[in-house]
Formats: C-alpha cells, sequence, structure tokens
C-alpha cells in the first residue's frame, strides 16, 4: 500500500494528548503528532524515537516528565516572580492555554528559565540554582529571535521576561536590549490604541495596559542599569492608567466577552500607584548621577531633592487607608495573595528615599549643620524600615521577595547601617544598626544562591567596606562610583578609586573621615575575632559586645561571599 502517510507505531493518543484530554493528529511524516509540535516538546508518535514498545514507553515518560515540570514551573513563577517586577500575564488565563496546549512556548521557556532557580525537583539535583535557567533561556531566545520582526503582545511579553533573566545575570546589556525590543514592539502596535478594541475581551485590553506599563517600567531601570536616559512609550496617556485593580484582574474570568461589564474601582490598584513614582526614581537617579560628575552643586541639589521629596510625600499621603504601611494591611494583602505587590511598593518607596537622602550621610556636609544632619537621619530610618520589609517578606507566607532587584536594595540599606557603625557613639543606634544589618545580611545569603547577580552586589559592598577602611576621605562622598553603586542595580562596577590624600578645598575640621578611619581596629584585631561553626548563626556575633563594629561588619561580609 503506498501513500503519504507513515504508520503509526501503536494505537491511541500519545501521553502529552492524553494527559490534555486532547485528540492526537499525527503530523503527515511520522514525526509526532501536531499538538507536540506546536510546543515543541517529545511526542511517543516520532518514529525516530519509537524502537520498541519497552522504548516508546520510556519515551512517552520522559515526555510526560517534561509536561509535569514545565507545568510546576510555570506555577513557581506566578508564585515568586510574577506581580513583584511586572505585571503582565494573567495567570488564570495562561495556565489553562498551558493546559490547552495553546500558551506560548516563548512565554513557558522564559518564565522556566526565571523559575527553575526556585525549584525542589530533583531533576535539577547538582545544579546550582543560579545556572538551571541556562538551557531553557537559551531555548526561548531562540523563539524570541523568530519573532524579531513580528510584534505582538507575546512577543513583548516574552521580551520583557528574557530581560529581567538577563538583569539577574547581571548582563546589563541583553537586559537593556531585550527590553528596548519590548519597547519598540509595543511603538510598531500602537499598544495603546489596543487597550481600545472593542473586539477585545476586558481581560484582554488590560493584558495590553499592563504589558505597557510593564513595558515602561522595565525601560526605566535598565536604561539606568547603563547610565543612560530611559526613553518612555510615546502616544499614550500616563502609565498609571489601569482599568482593572490587582485583586480584580487576578479575578477575571478567562471567558470573559468583549464588552462585558467591568469592575468597580478599588483601593487595591497598587501596580497603578507604584506606576506613579516612576518619574520621581528617574529624576532621583538623574539627579545623584549629575551630582557625582560634578554638573549639580551640593546646593542645588539640596533644592531639587526638596522638590523630590515633596513628590514621594504627596505620593504616601495619597495612598487609601487600605494601602497605608501597617502589619495590619501586610496581612491583609496576603490574604488577598497580594502581600509580595504590597511589599514591592512599600520598599520601593523606601528605596528612593534612601536614595533622595544617601548624600546627605557625607560627614562634612551634615556635622555643623542641623537640617542637613536630619536628611541623613531620615536616610537611616528609610534604610532600618527597609530592614524591616525584608524580614517581614521571610516570615510571613506569601509575601516572599526574591527578586534580585531587592538584594541591590539590601546591600544599600546595609550600607546605610555601616554608616551609623563606623561614626555613631549612641550605643543605642549601634545596637538597631547591627541587628538590621546582620539582618539584611541573613536575607542576603538566602537570595546570592538564586541570583548570579546579587554575588556582585555583594562583592560591591565589600568594595564600599574597603573604602570605609582604607580611604583618608569621607567614603560616603557621592563620587562617580558612589552614584553607580546607588542607582545601577544589576551592572558590575569597577574597582573605586579611593583617595589617600586631604580633597583639596575642604577644611580638615569638617572633615570626619580620620575618625572614621580610626574607629576601625588594625587588621591583626579583626582576625583575631574567634572563628567556628557558630559563624553560621550570625546572631552570636550580634550580641557579643566585645567584637568592634568593624570587625562585626568583616566577618559578616567574609561569610557572605564564601
Amino acid at each position: 500500500m503506498t501513500g503519504t502517510f507513515t504508520k503509526r507505531a501503536r494505537a491511541g493518543a500519545c501521553v502529552n494528548c492524553r494527559m490534555r484530554k486532547r485528540r492526537c493528529n499525527p503530523v503527515g511524516d511520522g514525526r509526532g503528532c501536531t499538538l507536540c509540535h506546536s510546543l515543541s516538546i517529545p511526542c511517543g508518535l516520532d518514529n525516530s524515537l519509537v524502537v520498541s514498545r519497552s522504548s516508546n514507553s520510556l519515551q512517552e515518560t520522559k515526555v510526560q516528565d517534561t509536561c509535569v515540570i514545565f507545568h510546576d514551573l510555570a506555577r513557581l513563577y506566578f508564585r515568586f516572580i510574577h506581580n513583584v517586577i511586572h505585571t503582565m500575564i494573567h495567570e488564570a488565563k495562561f495556565m489553562q492555554q498551558f493546559n490547552d496546549g495553546t500558551a506560548s512556548m516563548m512565554h513557558i521557556y522564559a518564565m522556566c528559565a526565571l523559575a527553575a532557580r526556585f525549584s525542589d525537583d530533583p531533576v535539577f539535583d547538582g545544579i546550582p540554582r543560579g545556572l538551571r535557567g541556562n538551557v531553557y533561556i537559551t531555548e526561548a531566545v531562540r523563539l524570541a529571535q523568530q519573532a524579531i520582526i513580528l510584534p505582538s503582545l507575546e512577543s513583548m511579553q516574552a521580551m520583557v521576561l528574557i530581560g529581567y533573566y538577563y538583569g539577574g545575570e547581571g548582563d546589563t546589556k541583553a537586559k537593556h536590549v531585550y527590553i528596548g525590543l519590548a519597547r519598540l514592539h509595543a511603538e510598531t502596535l500602537s499598544l495603546w490604541d489596543a487597550t481600545k478594541d472593542d473586539s477585545l475581551s476586558p481581560l484582554h485590553q488590560e493584558e495590553y495596559r499592563r504589558t505597557w506599563l510593564s513595558v515602561d517600567i522595565g525601560s526605566a531601570w535598565s536604561a539606568t542599569d547603563i547610565s543612560t536616559e530611559p526613553v518612555f512609550l510615546n502616544h499614550g496617556p500616563h502609565v498609571d492608567t489601569l482599568q482593572f485593580d490587582d485583586m480584580a484582574f487576578q479575578s477575571l474570568d478567562p471567558s470573559l466577552a468583549p464588552g462585558s461589564p467591568v469592575y468597580p474601582v478599588s483601593p487595591y490598584n497598587m501596580w497603578a500607584y507604584m506606576a506613579k513614582t516612576l518619574g520621581i526614581f528617574n529624576k532621583t537617579s538623574g539627579l545623584l548621577r549629575r551630582m557625582s560628575q560634578g554638573l549639580v552643586p551640593f546646593a542645588d541639589y539640596c533644592q531639587e531633592a526638596a522638590v523630590l521629596e515633596s513628590y514621594l510625600d504627596q505620593w504616601e499621603e495619597s495612598l487609601p487607608a487600605s494601602l497605608k504601611y501597617s502589619t495590619e494591611n501586610i496581612m491583609s494583602s496576603a490574604e488577598k495573595r497580594l502581600g509580595r505587590t504590597f511589599l514591592a511598593m512599600h520598599i520601593g518607596y523606601h528605596h528612593f528615599r534612601q536614595m533622595l537622602f544617601f548624600p546627605f550621610l557625607d560627614a562634612r556636609r551634615n556635622r555643623h549643620n542641623i537640617k542637613l544632619a536630619e536628611k541623613a537621619a531620615q536616610c537611616k530610618h528609610h534604610a532600618n524600615t527597609i530592614s524591616k520589609i525584608l524580614q517581614h517578606s521571610t516570615d510571613i507566607e506569601g509575601c516572599d521577595l526574591n527578586c534580585f532587584i531587592y538584594g541591590h536594595i539590601a546591600v544599600i540599606s546595609s550600607c546605610v547601617h555601616l554608616h551609623t557603625l563606623l561614626s555613631s557613639d549612641k550605643p543605642e543606634q549601634l545596637s538597631v544598626a547591627r541587628q538590621w544589618l546582620l539582618s539584611n545580611f541573613k536575607y542576603l545569603m538566602d537570595i546570592k544562591s538564586y541570583w548570579p547577580v546579587v554575588d556582585h552586589s555583594l562583592a560591591r559592598l565589600r568594595e564600599f567596606q574597603n573604602s570605609c577602611r582604607d580611604s583618608i576621605s569621607d567614603p560616603f562622598v557621592l563620587d562617580n562610583w558612589m552614584a553607580r553603586f546607588l542607582t545601577e542595580h544589576s551592572s558590575y562596577i569597577s574597582e573605586r578609586k579611593t583617595c589617600t590624600m586631604q580633597p583639596s578645598g575642604l577644611d580638615p575640621e569638617t572633615t570626619t573621615a580620620s575618625n572614621i578611619c580610626a574607629k576601625a581596629p588594625a587588621s591583626d584585631s579583626v582576625n583575631n575575632v574567634e572563628t567556628g561553626p557558630d559563624m553560621n548563626d550570625l546572631s552570636d556575633l550580634l550580641h557579643d559586645q566585645q567584637v568592634t563594629s568593624e570587625a562585626l561588619v568583616s566577618h559578616a561580609i567574609d561569610w557572605l561571599l564564601e
């Protein structure tokens, strides 16, 4: 008998189709079925794979295992990544498409690349958490390259996911390129016009809006990482325009028909509120960068910083009572599966303030000026609040902040605590700083195994600590290195050039760097601190008053880097 169809190796459907309860339609060349082809996964009907009944059974088991792993990793993506650093994809809709075999493979591979680090599946045994996404990102990039000149909602979302993967690797150029591609796709499609397309369901329209917002946020952060001005999407309304709040969006029925009535506005529109701080972040980063380059004198910085501070004050005052920072609201948000988003919103706000006030830690400026000293105190207050938020994220179920961005924020907060340890002589302040510094370090120790870039952030912290110990000039001076340290959360920074001479034009009486250095014990004193198995529990160091602040910091950073 002649014909174009190859005889099937065995009757019935392949495992993948049986799992999804789909009709198994073999392709004409005997190379599997149409569903497996669409998902780019092995198929039990592939004649080249089916040599015998036993080998066919083994292959079907592998296919089934692959589908289960994909499914589990997609769930982990929504558990740890989604709605924390971006908001684009409706979970229920995506999981329905996954089960139907219609989900985008670009999305699946990119999600797996981001989420594999969080998996406890035995298949990843022996592979460092930070390296588990490599095999998935390779396939995600291959598929994305095929879509570079085919803009779609799917391609935009995939580019953003890939961009954040590279951000976690510390590859800022690749991140900027993929976020830039997402922005170009959005502009090519006139993305905002699609949100008014009545032929789309309200859910689909909202995905366009949230993708628009996520691309704008990603553009701002990636541009800062490479010290350039962000380029925002054009021809659209303000980025905080969303039709649904966060609770309503995640509760939408995937089968919602076009023209369905929309939900009333509720107070849980946290992404809309976060979007309102985007411009403040960009202006703060730019202001820090310009001052570090000598383009803005300190007096002008104070004036511009006061304006940005008022914007942040207005933002906080505009929050409804249910979104104010409090333990009660944290617990309420966690119950609504929005605990991570709630903490992400507030930690971002406090981070922008600690960035804005960081230059006031410069001892030359605030020693004899009460107003400037108050700004330095505010910087420390916000750094303390950040540490408290990070502690909540580890202590409260459903509030995890495990993304690499928060590792950067924790490192900046730790630098502020370090300032207190090296410059304060008040026992209460020293005790609080030691407590929060070690709390930050425990948090960093946990997430550094997930994200390669966090290790580089910790290396920056060591570099900063070295400059505190070795530099005659105040290490908290906002030089170019410090500005990059504050603003670039996923880039590599070269070694800081410390000053070994008194800077010209400075009054030695108003420079406390020598005092800071005098507080640091000799290297022998640091090295003589007893170490042992209990070093894994830093609480021993916290309560040991015989350990100096410098020794505490040195050993804790050693512990982190090793």
